[in-house]
């Protein structure tokens, strides 16, 4: 992932005039890094990106999830008022990052490499990604995310909402049901309008060719049970007392831009299942570049959260 501090300076100034509004400062690059993830999962989607300018933008989706999680770190430091992790704690999460970043480094080369073997590369490789069962899985990685902002909204036997957040019944919607499916109570943006309507209109057209995907090979996991395991997975992050010290604002702010971030997944997941339906090589390409740019994310988070020489940059 090449650096691309041009790239990163462009995106704060078009980020600036939503960057006055939040509702505080100290979640600046929270809101940032989910910002970004729509802003450029668009122009993925709209097919404008050329495969050649991903590595920055991956890169910038990287950068701006450690700065989220170092904003988080220090916020915690504040909330908490807790004393240093102990030594075997800190190595052990040490031990956790290096096999993140390794594992990030191996799915950004085999992305990177279908990429440049061109769109017919990429369809042949989304057998294998669609069944990740990862944060960057297409059909996961949506399940997941959306998981963790309903553990923090709705009531048991849903969620593990703390009595002191406000209830916020459907802000997110997903289940272990209705496979493939999430809703949000926020405006969905137009490409992710565009490739529901192309997913409607693959499984419609070719159902059998669907399910046949769903089911994949002889001894692979059934996609509706991955699915299943993911929500179930999000159900069980953040949520009861993980986010008891956290600010108004941070829950606020978590909850609306994870919801966002969760926009260009979903358009992931929806794009490859329409690409192998249909065999489309270029609705492939599409699928392959919005993964790539999502492999760092998590695993950035995981930095700036756990290694305390990770640092913010002065905003832009």
């Amino acid at each position: 992932m090449p650096e691309s501090p041009a790239l990163m300076e462009a995106l704060a100034a078009e980020f600036a005039p939503t960057a006055a509004r939040l509702q505080s400062q100290d979640i600046y690059w929270l809101g940032f890094n989910g910002w970004m993830t729509d802003r450029l999962s668009a122009s993925i989607m709209d097919g404008t990106l050329d495969a050649k300018d991903i590595g920055p933008q991956a890169w910038a989706i990287y950068a701006s999830s450690v700065w989220g999680g170092v904003e988080l770190r220090r916020l915690r430091e504040k909330w908490d008022s807790a004393p240093a992790m102990p030594d075997a704690v800190v190595q052990q999460a040490a031990a956790r990052l290096a096999r993140s970043q390794q594992d990030m480094a191996e799915k950004m080369t085999l992305r990177l490499n279908a990429l440049a073997g061109g769109p017919a590369s990429c369809l042949s490789i989304l057998p294998t990604l669609i069944r990740d069962d990862s944060t960057t899985g297409p059909v996961h990685g949506m399940a997941y995310n959306a998981g963790v902002q309903v553990v923090k909204t709705e009531d048991p036997p849903v969620g593990r909402r703390r009595p002191q957040r406000p209830a916020k019944p459907s802000s997110v919607r997903i289940n272990v049901r209705d496979f493939m499916r999430v809703d949000y109570d926020l405006p969905s943006p137009l490409y992710l309008k565009v490739w529901r309507s192309k997913f409607e209109g693959a499984v419609t057209g070719n159902p059998d060719a669907y399910e046949k995907i769903i089911r994949g090979e002889p001894g692979q996991e059934n996609l509706r049970d991955l699915w299943k395991r993911a929500v179930l997975l999000g159900l069980k992050t953040w949520g009861g007392e993980s986010n008891d010290k956290w600010s108004d604002a941070y829950f606020e702010g978590a909850l609306h831009w994870s919801s966002v971030l969760n926009f260009g997944l979903e358009a992931m997941g929806l794009a490859t299942f329409v690409a192998l339906i249909n065999q489309d090589p270029e609705a492939a390409r599409r699928a392959v570049l919005v993964n790539t740019l999502y492999v760092g994310a998590t695993p950035g988070w995981g930095v700036g959260l756990f290694d305390k020489n990770a640092t913010l940059p002065a905003k832009a």
